[in-house]
């Protein structure tokens, strides 16, 4: 069962109040809807992922779910009725149910299709990426997306493996990462490789960057935006979208992070519009 991150601050961070209209600009698979739609909130869910769409519908009665990208918020918003609203919730994260998708292929501990669109309306997949960039795009892309210390390295085994044999599978993927890993971090070597290329696939930074000033100009006076962040590649954005402004830092409680491990991470940002 999946657990919304942050589930009492972010409610507590958007003032929920009963009639007031709200958009989950990443709904998932619900969690934090559905806290909203139980204090009285209207909600309006988007998200890219058409089976996150089907879970939540299972637990939202009452709500507009929209597939789409949160990219595109603002014509999503105004086509539902929900172009002025009290909050905006951006949970960046990825929920078990998204990992475990074989389907999708996110996860380097199983053995899946090496895809990793959430959006299957999107031509490149993380095979095409990896079988087709140069040795240099590879270390560019596995550094500055997935802060990889060993981008070079990875990226030249890539590309030797990838003359003999085109990789398919994330299983096949991650053998290669482990077998070319100098074995001395406490992340799993493949971590970071396939946080690059989930980014860069589904266009994740550039589609927040332009997400966050599009959000802003919905929310009413008075209203708020929670961002809640994984890494520091979202969080730089969600910082730089605020400069000037001195937001709310809200992180997780060590009980929250002893019963739900991933939410270690998580920042959670406040914006309130005056």
């Amino acid at each position: 069962m999946h657990e919304p991150v942050l589930l009492n601050e972010v409610l507590e961070a958007l003032k929920v109040r009963s009639g007031g209209k709200y958009i989950d600009a990443t709904v998932g698979d619900g969690g934090h809807s559905e806290e909203i739609l139980k204090r009285g909130g209207k909600v309006l869910g988007i998200d890219i992922d058409e089976g996150s769409l089907k879970r939540a519908r299972e637990k939202l009665e009452g709500a507009i779910l929209v597939q789409g990208n949160f990219v595109d918020i603002e014509r999503i918003a105004k086509e539902n009725g929900f172009e002025q609203v009290d909050g905006i919730l951006f949970d960046l994260g990825y929920s078990s149910s998204q990992i475990e998708d074989e389907s999708v292929g996110l996860s380097f501990s199983k053995d899946q299709p090496l895809d990793m669109r959430l959006d299957k309306n999107l031509g490149v997949t993380a095979a095409d990426l990896i079988n087709a960039l140069p040795e240099g795009e590879l270390t560019r892309m596995f550094r500055e997306y997935g802060e990889e210390l060993h981008a070079k390295r990875y990226a030249q085994a890539i590309v030797a493996r990838r003359g003999l044999k085109r990789l398919e599978t994330t299983k096949e993927l991650t053998d290669l990462i482990v077998e070319a890993s100098p074995g001395r971090d406490r992340l799993h070597p493949a971590t970071r490789v396939f946080q690059a290329l989930r980014i860069a696939v589904n266009r994740e930074l550039e589609n927040l960057e332009l997400a966050l000033p599009r959000a802003a100009r919905l929310i009413l006076p008075g209203g708020r935006m929670a961002i809640i962040s994984f890494h520091s590649l979202e969080d730089r954005i969600v910082k730089r979208f605020g400069a000037g402004v001195q937001p709310e830092l809200i992180r997780p409680s060590e009980e929250e992070i002893s019963r739900n491990p991933r939410a270690r991470s998580a920042k959670l940002r406040v914006f309130k519009k005056l």
